[in-house]
């Protein structure tokens, strides 16, 4: 049933009638509106539907920031956007739905996360008025195929870490101000170790050599999987001789990672490039990191050259 008193509260405030200028459909679960001018602060209208079915107690006043502590950011869509950004994220969805989208929530229910999927409208008045209406269409406890898909875009499956299109993803975000720097390397003698103790063996090293790299990303340096023996690190707002420590470091935990890899005598060839400011076009500058790797790769295994040197 539709709350004809927040129905015509709506009207009062905002000249909208959420019957006239928005379809409704019957099967809906809860559906509701806010001013997203005032974005944290707005009040959250109930149009229809209970909230106390999904842990909320319907008060006056209730607005979003009240829905903010249930959000889960330790989810697979804050591993890829920054735990930082992902509210910001999850508003510009929001926000730029001017036709139906449907954004995926991440609820923490007893230390177990719930997808809430709701879909989202954004009316606009007179050019400045953002109005935002959303109806819970469903609720999962398993993780939405939408999710595994992103999942499955922006991470490596085999060995855990960022894939190549999470790279490319996150240098479109470049800032004009950031100096940041890009390794790319490869693993040499990779294939010594498939071919002394099999493919299996290759499989152990890297899904090894990924849980290593995980433990030296942080918030500002992050490293991909490009594809095969491939690999990037991209150290965010780092000075050049940062950039030397981690290749160095790079270099050891290739070489002394496992006994597989110092029988076979692998190690890792590092091209070093700049990453200045936002105008660059990505595949430009991983083809420079490519040819850096490769002109160290020229000096024997285990070296580092830059961008410069090619």
């Amino acid at each position: 049933m539709i709350d004809e008193t927040v129905r015509k509260k709506v009207i009062e405030s905002y000249g909208i009638d959420i019957i006239n200028d928005v379809l409704l459909a019957e099967d809906y679960h809860i559906v509701f509106c806010f001013d997203f001018n005032q974005l944290l602060d707005a009040e959250i209208h109930i149009v229809a539907g209970k909230l106390d079915d999904y842990g909320f107690n319907k008060a006056e006043g209730f607005k979003v920031k009240d829905v903010i502590p249930f959000i889960e950011y330790d989810n697979p869509v804050s591993y890829v956007i920054g735990k930082d950004r992902y509210l910001e994220y999850l508003f510009q969805l929001i926000s730029n739905s001017e036709q139906v989208q449907e954004v995926y929530f991440p609820i923490n229910k007893d230390g177990q996360i719930l997808w809430v999927v709701c879909s989202f409208q954004t009316l606009k008045k007179d050019d400045d008025l953002h109005f935002v209406y959303g109806r819970v269409n469903w609720i999962s406890q398993t993780t939405p195929d939408a999710i595994k898909y992103y999942i499955n875009t922006y991470r490596d499956q085999l060995t855990q870490l960022y894939s190549k299109d999470a790279l490319l993803l996150h240098l479109q975000k470049a800032q004009n101000n950031d100096h940041s720097y890009g390794l790319y390397f490869d693993i040499d003698n990779f294939k010594r170790i498939n071919d002394i103790f099999g493919h299996k063996s290759g499989d152990k090293y890297l899904i090894q050599l990924g849980e290593r790299f995980q433990a030296l990303e942080n918030s500002d340096t992050h490293i991909y999987r490009i594809g095969g023996d491939e690999f990037f690190v991209y150290m965010i707002n780092a000075t050049e001789h940062e950039a030397y420590r981690m290749a160095m470091q790079v270099i050891y935990d290739v070489e002394k990672l496992n006994p597989e890899g110092e029988q076979a005598e692998v190690s890792a060839s590092i091209g070093i490039v700049p990453i200045i400011g936002s105008d660059f076009y990505s595949e430009d500058l991983l083809d420079l990191a490519d040819k850096s790797m490769y002109h160290a790769k020229g000096k024997g295994k285990g070296h580092i050259s830059y961008a410069r040197d090619v």
